[in-house]
C-alpha cells in the first residue's frame, strides 16, 4: 500500500512539472505585445504603454485607445505594427495609412511620445513603462495637428467597410476635384460621370449615390464648390 502511495505522488509530481513546463512555454509565446482596445472611460494600469489614434471630430470612426502590457524590449515601431490598423511604406519609413484612412499628399501622420513630436527615425527605440504613444493628422513638415475646419472627407460607402480620404481643403475646391485627389474614383472622358469606384463597377441595377453633409447631389453637383469641414458620400444603391 505504501509502495503504491509513492508511485502515485511522484507521478503527481511529473504531472505538475509537464503542466508548469507547458505554462511556461506558452508565457513566451503570450509575451509577444498583443494590444486590448479598451473604452476611453475605463481605468488606466500605471505600467501600461497607451497608443492613442486620434482621428479627430472628421473621421471619429478611427480614434481609439489601444493598451498593452508592458514588456521589456519592446519599440515604438513593434507598438504600432502590433495595432493592427497601423500601415507602413513599403520602405517603413513613415505610416502610409491607419485602418481604412488614407491622406492626401499635403497631409502626413504624425507621432508623438508623451506629447513631445517623435520623428520616424526614432521608432526604433524602446519604450518604457506608462508611456504615451500618439498618432494624429498633421500637415506635411509641420508639427501642428490639422484643424478640421481646414479638411475635407471623403467617405465610401460600397456596402462592405467604408474607407475614407481626408484633403486638405484650399478655396474653390469642387467635388469633383476631391473625387479626382482621392485617387479611388475613376470618370469617364469628358470627367461628367463616375464609372467605378475603388476599382468596382456598379452593376446594371446599381448606382453611385453622392451626398455632401448628407445632402444627395443633383446631376450637377460634381461642380459644387465645398467649404471647410464639408464631408462628400458615395454610396453604392440598387435602383
Amino acid at each position: 500500500m505504501f509502495n503504491r502511495w509513492r508511485w502515485f505522488v511522484g507521478c503527481m509530481a511529473g504531472l505538475t512539472i509537464i503542466i508548469i513546463a507547458s505554462a511556461c512555454a506558452r508565457g513566451q509565446i503570450m509575451d509577444q505585445p498583443t494590444p486590448a482596445e479598451t473604452q476611453t472611460t475605463e481605468v488606466e494600469h500605471p505600467h501600461d504603454i497607451t497608443l492613442m489614434i486620434d482621428g479627430g471630430t472628421f473621421i471619429p470612426d478611427v480614434t481609439r485607445n489601444l493598451h498593452f502590457d508592458y514588456i521589456d524590449g519592446l519599440t515604438v515601431r513593434h507598438a504600432l505594427a502590433s495595432s493592427g490598423i497601423v500601415k507602413f511604406t513599403e520602405d517603413q519609413s513613415a505610416i502610409q495609412s491607419v485602418g481604412e484612412v488614407s491622406l492626401d499628399s499635403a497631409l502626413e501622420w504624425g507621432t508623438r511620445l508623451n506629447d513631445k513630436e517623435l520623428a520616424s527615425t526614432n521608432w526604433d527605440q524602446e519604450l518604457q513603462m506608462g508611456d504615451k504613444l500618439l498618432v494624429y493628422v498633421k500637415t506635411v513638415d509641420s508639427y501642428e495637428a490639422i484643424s478640421p475646419l481646414a479638411s475635407l472627407l471623403l467617405i465610401i460607402d460600397g456596402g462592405g467597410q467604408k474607407q475614407y480620404f481626408v484633403h486638405k481643403y484650399s478655396d474653390n475646391t469642387t467635388v469633383r476635384d476631391l473625387l479626382k485627389h482621392s485617387g479611388m474614383v475613376q470618370f469617364n472622358p469628358n470627367h461628367k460621370s463616375i464609372i467605378s469606384v475603388g476599382g468596382y463597377t456598379p452593376k446594371q441595377d446599381e448606382q453611385w449615390i453622392l451626398k455632401v453633409n448628407g445632402k444627395k447631389l443633383l446631376d450637377n453637383g460634381l461642380d459644387m464648390r465645398l467649404k471647410p469641414q464639408d464631408y462628400v458620400e458615395i454610396s453604392l444603391a440598387t435602383q
